[in-house]
């Protein structure tokens, strides 16, 4: 081949890489298809709204002087006599008495793991396993803040660590250790008096707090509350000094009532047993609805639950912020001007390099200007970022408009 012929191949080579960048350059500037891109949406008719929880309660008193001990944690039920706390005259002998108890704890363990009985038959690797597992369980505590989970994975977390070392011969055993923590725990329990017990007067549930409504709110009365006093009580207003020697609360059944002010909607009906959330939280309660009632503001209903759940989240505070549970969807977003109709099938087009496709979609909410696409793998379906063609392909396409008319 001679010189002149290959400059007039290479020539023509160019030219045609030339063609198709122009063309693919021409056709991105010349593109005037409105797209949009397939997403992922949430959506959920759920109702977020304060709620009060209401009890028939009693305030526990305390007559002396003193800093108290709570021997249990908020909603333990307690018989008549028991000891609710114990009082001491400082916080000093308080901090002291939890010093002690706290290097008696860490010497219990390390007698646990030094036990032969413990260790016998364990092997490393399946130690390792659990230690990896309670490291896992601290940090989703932390990242959580659960204190009281915190607190069970740490103690579970030392165990493990130490039997491990134990088994693998970094420690033959902990007997000085112990020695010391126990002489530790003598001399900060010397250290500490305690001046008397705070006892209950009858069987029932505690609680270590008060807020001031105790004897202003009636359970047999909930219903004569109006959206006025509600609110007051969401706000903290107009509450009842309890007074100096207030140390927490009681009351005989763990049921209660919540109230509260919802917008009007045709879901919540008198008898109705609906789901309640605190908030974020993933718990859910089962809750009856006992009446449903107009509100003063004529968009809104004043609503009363029966609750028959007790836990620290209930007890926790007289105001939750609380939502009632209905329907949730998940999937791909698709506007409704986008939908189209092929061979009976309901779909969309795609834009596919520089081809349109038809996919079907398989609706599972509908809104009022979009729908809710299953999210699925199958690629004759609309796909997670498909680029959805908003415009009609050619003048025989059938939109949903075009449909429902």
């Amino acid at each position: 081949m001679n010189t002149l012929t290959t400059r007039a191949l290479v020539m023509l080579l160019s030219v045609l890489i030339l063609v198709m960048i122009g063309s693919q350059i021409y056709y991105r500037i010349n593109d005037r298809h409105k797209t949009e891109e397939a997403v992922l949406c949430n959506i959920n008719e759920n109702l977020s709204f304060k709620g009060v929880v209401i009890r028939d309660e009693s305030v526990v008193n305390f007559s002396g002087n003193g800093v108290f001990e709570y021997l249990y944690s908020d909603g333990s039920k307690v018989a008549d006599g028991d000891s609710l706390a114990k009082v001491y005259p400082s916080e000093q002998d308080l901090i002291n008495k939890r010093k002690a108890d706290k290097y008696n704890k860490i010497a219990d363990i390390l007698e646990r793991a030094q036990n032969p009985g413990t260790a016998q038959n364990v092997q490393p690797e399946t130690l390792n396993s659990k230690i990896n597992a309670e490291y896992k369980k601290l940090i989703s505590a932390s990242l959580q803040g659960n204190i009281t989970a915190f607190a069970e994975s740490e103690e579970d977390f030392f165990l493990q660590s130490c039997i491990y070392n134990i088994i693998t011969r970094q420690s033959q055993n902990y007997a000085d250790e112990i020695a010391a923590l126990r002489s530790k725990a003598e001399s900060c329990a010397a250290a500490s008096r305690d001046i008397g017990e705070v006892e209950a007067t009858a069987s029932g549930y505690f609680v270590s707090y008060v807020d001031g409504y105790e004897k202003k709110l009636d359970v047999s009365k909930v219903d004569e509350l109006n959206q006025s006093d509600i609110e007051s009580i969401i706000k903290g207003e107009n509450k009842t000094d309890n007074g100096s020697s207030a140390i927490g609360k009681m009351f005989e059944d763990y049921s209660c009532k919540i109230i509260g002010i919802i917008p009007n909607d045709k879901r919540v009906a008198e008898g109705n047993t609906v789901r309640l959330a605190l908030g974020s939280d993933e718990k859910i309660y089962n809750v009856t609805v006992e009446s449903v009632k107009p509100a003063a503001d004529e968009e809104h209903s004043i609503i009363i639950m029966n609750c028959n759940r007790l836990d620290p989240d209930i007890v926790s505070s007289r105001v939750l912020s609380l939502e009632l549970v209905f329907d949730n969807y998940k999937g791909i977003k698709v506007p409704r001007d986008a939908i189209r109709f092929k061979n009976g099938e309901k779909g969309v087009y795609v834009i596919l390099g520089n081809d349109t496709t038809f996919k079907k979609i398989e609706v599972i909410y509908e809104g009022s200007d979009f729908v809710v696409s299953k999210n699925v793998s199958d690629e004759t379906h609309l796909l997670l970022y498909d680029r959805i063609l908003l415009e009609a392909v050619s003048s025989e396409d059938e939109s949903a408009n075009d449909k429902a008319s």
